[in-house]
């Protein structure tokens, strides 16, 4: 059988689109049902934070500037971009603001980039349901710089200044203060260490902002410095990191098409064409077509004038195997591509050795904890601070097991490659992939 399958488009892409464009006073590009969750919830909060913002412009004191209100509340449910993108925002936005979501996503990593805002005098504490944070008042935002707090060190003569900060839980802090940094008139952005999880993130991030009207300047080669020079503010320079010159690429999602070429090495008589999705692209998960290769699956660039939309395509088909494939993986850069990975080497069975995965107990659920758990039946399972080993039994899989979600999308999308898989909660599979079961 030969199957068409429409890719979401990739959130983290839409999701800092729509951040740049808020940043830049730009229209925020329009969401639909189509779009996953994350982009929504985002899109909703973007917009609130546009209306109230201009509610608190127009009640300000006309003596003072200063205006006195109870907190906007800006909740981002579960979506962690969110949480991290729009703080540094919210900090050099008028007014009072209460950035909130679901419990565990305050439990997520987030103090660092709270810290380093600090250090640049922004106004944010810890509440029993969010974070309070006091943005900038109407009266300093002709201000040319944010001179508040801080030592005379971190700002330069230009009137702008330097944050130090440690990314090395997450990416998405140095991403939100790249895209705030008009808005906070950062000029240098010094990260503690460039061994940073998700780096491909950030690099995203970089590509965005050089394609935004954005021009890159002033590379060195000791150390590589990275210039960033928005259009409307000062330069950003994040010492040891280079724009990046990879295209874009395609819209659509890798993450999303991974689940597929784990469908065609466990359906060889089927093929596949993802749309749309192109093979040169900033998204770091579109490694796995090179980890595919390798386990027979043939993946080439389809003719977008045969395809069902106009958009690039890719074709994939898998070839019978020859033994167990072993693979030892170093996923720091593409942690969401462990959940299906995992699963798919209980299913062949194959052996995969999945490295750096420390920090995927901090996302949507506890992720090694829960697929050392619900992968023991079918896989031998090797689980130490930083490495797990999946080792497929080869027994025969009993189709319609029951699974525990954790309410995790990444673990439902997973669990749904089982044959006649029962999930305890395929409502969060909006949170990335509408659609995904009506496909399936």
């Amino acid at each position: 059988m030969r199957y068409e399958i429409q890719l979401p488009d990739n959130k983290s892409l839409k999701i800092r689109r729509m951040v740049l464009a808020y940043v830049r006073g730009a229209e925020i590009p329009p969401v639909s049902d189509k779009d996953a969750r994350d982009v929504r919830v985002t899109w909703g909060a973007l917009q609130a934070m546009r209306e109230a913002s201009a509610e608190t412009c127009r009640g300000a004191s006309p003596q003072t500037g200063k205006t006195y209100a109870p907190p906007v509340v800006v909740d981002v449910a579960d979506c962690g971009a969110a949480y991290r993108f729009l703080m540094p925002v919210l900090a050099a936005t008028p007014g009072t603001w209460l950035l909130t979501g679901t419990p565990r996503l305050l439990q997520r990593p987030v103090l660092p980039l709270v810290e380093a805002l600090r250090g640049a005098g922004a106004g944010i504490e810890r509440v029993g349901d969010g974070w309070l944070i006091q943005g900038r008042t109407v009266e300093t935002l002709c201000a040319p710089s944010l001179q508040r707090g801080g030592n005379e060190t971190d700002h330069d003569n230009a009137g702008g200044f330097s944050l130090t900060l440690d990314a090395s839980q997450s990416s998405q802090m140095a991403s939100a203060l790249v895209m705030a940094a008009p808005l906070l008139n950062l000029r240098t952005l010094q990260l503690t260490t460039t061994d940073i999880p998700s780096l491909s993130y950030l690099r995203m991030t970089l590509a965005l902002v050089r394609d935004w009207s954005v021009t890159a300047v002033g590379r060195n080669a000791d150390p590589p410095n990275m210039t960033l020079t928005l259009a409307r503010d000062w330069p950003v320079v994040i010492p040891g990191l280079e724009v990046p010159d990879t295209p874009i690429g395609a819209p659509g999602d890798w993450s999303a098409a991974l689940f597929w070429f784990a469908h065609a090495r466990l359906h060889p008589e089927n093929e596949y064409r993802l749309s749309p999705l192109s093979l040169e692209s900033i998204q770091g998960d579109s490694v796995v077509a090179r980890w595919f290769d390798e386990m027979n699956v043939s993946v080439f660039c389809g003719d977008a004038r045969s395809c069902v939309s106009t958009d690039p395509c890719i074709d994939i088909s898998a070839k019978p195997l020859e033994e167990m494939p072993r693979m030892a993986l170093d996923v720091r850069d593409n942690l969401d591509t462990v959940p299906v990975m995992a699963a798919l080497s209980a299913l062949l069975p194959a052996d995969i050795t999945f490295q750096n995965v420390r920090n995927l107990r901090y996302k949507e659920s506890d992720r090694l904890a829960a697929l050392a758990e619900q992968l023991a039946p079918y896989a031998e399972i090797e689980l130490s601070d930083n490495a797990l080993r999946v080792k497929g039994k080869g027994e025969a899989i009993v189709a319609g097991a029951g699974f525990d979600t954790k309410h995790d999308h990444r673990l439902a999308m997973a669990f749904l490659l089982f044959p006649g898989a029962v999930l305890d909660d395929v409502g969060c599979l909006e949170k990335s992939y509408p659609g995904l079961l009506e496909q399936i």
